[in-house]
């Protein structure tokens, strides 16, 4: 599809409302979508079997943004259907992390890193949606209230899907090296994980349950931050965004500051590593504009 300046789709301008956004956020985006071999991606992904598309991105770059444009672009331009799901649906209920921080560390109350995932759940879903035979349950979790909904809250997919898109901010990342965890990265781990076993556990995950979720992607795409700076800012955004249209008090930069520390090493290792993983990798500044798309020169789609 070509856009001009002047001309948009019926279905981009309902996307545009909906999640009020404006209409040049759809224009840069179809400008990305149109280097090098993405086009190409576009027409053939999902058409012949179900595959699965993971989206890597900082908190609050836009990659549930992206997820959901891709979708609805997809059912528009091909009619192929295509389910969003968010790796953060899938946090382990409040109860179960209560047990955890108890059995491993105190830190592990808190959502976020790998170990707080319900990864058989996960993989679980995944494989049902893509080797459809039956109606597929899907989690929700309700990030203010730190906890997932009611089973009897849960979506329900009752028809085949052609593509899931799987979003997350840790998608696809690997597991740091294990040099990289001797030195604290920040205040809270200097006080709260002194030992390194929050930490050491958190890598430990990551390479023994999340990668083999990374194996069932068919391919991932990455926002990519300038810098973990910018990610705070960005997720300050989000919260206080999130807590209005809740009606409720967002956390204050403080209490903001504490529970981003959670996720600043990954984060900032991801930044580095992720586009040695990604097939394509949109680096941002701090704006969230893409500046450069970068294609791994091992991801090839016919022509």
């Amino acid at each position: 599809m070509t856009l001009s300046h002047q001309v948009l789709q019926s279905w981009q301008k309902d996307f545009a409302e909906k999640h009020r956004l404006s209409l040049a956020y759809v224009f840069d985006l179809e400008r990305s979508l149109s280097v090098k071999s993405t086009p190409s991606f576009l027409r053939q992904f999902g058409a012949k079997k179900t595959e699965v598309m993971g989206i890597y991105g900082a908190q609050g770059s836009g990659k549930s943004t992206l997820a959901a444009y891709l979708a609805a672009r997809f059912k528009a331009e091909s009619e192929r259907n295509a389910l969003v799901l968010s790796i953060d649906d899938f946090y382990l209920t409040r109860a179960e992390r209560e047990t955890l921080a108890k059995a491993v560390h105190p830190l592990l109350i808190t959502r976020g890193v790998p170990g707080t995932h319900d990864v058989p759940l996960l993989l679980q879903t995944l494989d049902r949606l893509i080797k459809f035979t039956d109606s597929v349950s899907i989690p929700r979790f309700d990030k203010l209230l730190d906890d997932r909904v009611p089973v009897d809250q849960f979506d329900l997919v009752t028809e085949p899907v052609d593509i899931v898109i799987l979003e997350g901010w840790c998608v696809g990342v690997g597991p740091e090296p294990t040099a990289n965890l001797l030195a604290a990265v920040n205040g809270l781990e200097a006080v709260l994980d002194e030992t390194g076993g929050w930490r050491t556990y958190v890598n430990n995950q990551l390479r023994n349950q999340y990668l083999p979720v990374w194996d069932r992607l068919d391919f991932l795409w990455a926002l990519v931050a300038p810098n973990f700076e910018a990610v705070f800012g960005w997720r300050l955004e989000q919260e206080t965004k999130m807590a209005e249209s809740r009606g409720l008090a967002p956390m204050n930069p403080s209490e903001l500051a504490h529970f981003v520390s959670h996720y600043e090493r990954l984060t900032r290792y991801s930044i580095d590593s992720i586009p040695k993983m990604a097939d394509l990798s949109w680096f941002l500044d701090q704006s969230r504009t893409v500046t450069q798309i970068v294609q791994n020169e091992a991801f090839t789609v016919d022509d």
